[in-house]
């Protein structure tokens, strides 16, 4: 007798645990809600709108860094030249040349260079110009650089520089008149 119930026991174990497996809710994998689409998920990983922003801002910054390191090089390069050119007025100073050198360095947008160039101008100067020529030449061309450029510094020094050319150009003509 004991052998039928424990066998009697063992189907009805049997049998409810049929029954729960059947009856049992599907494993979470299994459990889909249908509104849920992969066109409509976000991946886990993939970057959202903020970071999207801060990868555009990244980029900008890096090539506004790339923009700004070739105006630095095409500028030494502008320099150069300039600087060779200037080397080459020394050596042989003429009225072309001397006009070129002042249009040029107005060109670079530096008033310190410029001013240098100038006081260069002044101690170096031929007799190809007149004192009032080459204040006409240096004022025209001290026009030419961008007001940034044109510091009180800068203008104070050339105004200087422009008088006293300008007075001895008087001071030649007054002494022309009471020659003659």
């Amino acid at each position: 007798m004991l052998v039928i119930f424990t066998v009697v026991l063992l189907i009805a174990a049997a049998i409810v645990i049929f029954v729960r497996r059947q009856t049992r809710t599907p494993l979470l994998e299994d459990q889909t809600p249908k509104h849920l689409n992969g066109e409509n998920l976000r991946p886990l990983f993939a970057p959202d709108d903020e970071e999207l922003r801060a990868l555009e801002r990244e980029e900008l910054k890096m090539l506004q860094e790339q923009d700004a390191e070739e105006r630095e090089k095409e500028r030494q390069k502008t320099l150069a030249s300039f600087e060779e050119f200037r080397q080459t007025w020394r050596e042989l100073p003429s009225r072309a040349n001397t006009v070129e050198l002042l249009f040029r360095a107005s060109e670079l947008d530096n008033g310190k260079l410029y001013l240098d160039t100038v006081d260069e101008l002044l101690h170096k100067r031929s007799d190809v110009f007149t004192n009032d020529e080459i204040a006409q030449l240096i004022e025209s061309h001290f026009w030419l650089l961008p007001q940034s450029e044109r510091t009180p510094g800068v203008t104070f020094t050339i105004n200087r520089e422009l008088a006293a050319l300008r007075g001895r150009a008087q001071t030649m003509s007054d002494e022309e008149a009471s020659d003659a």
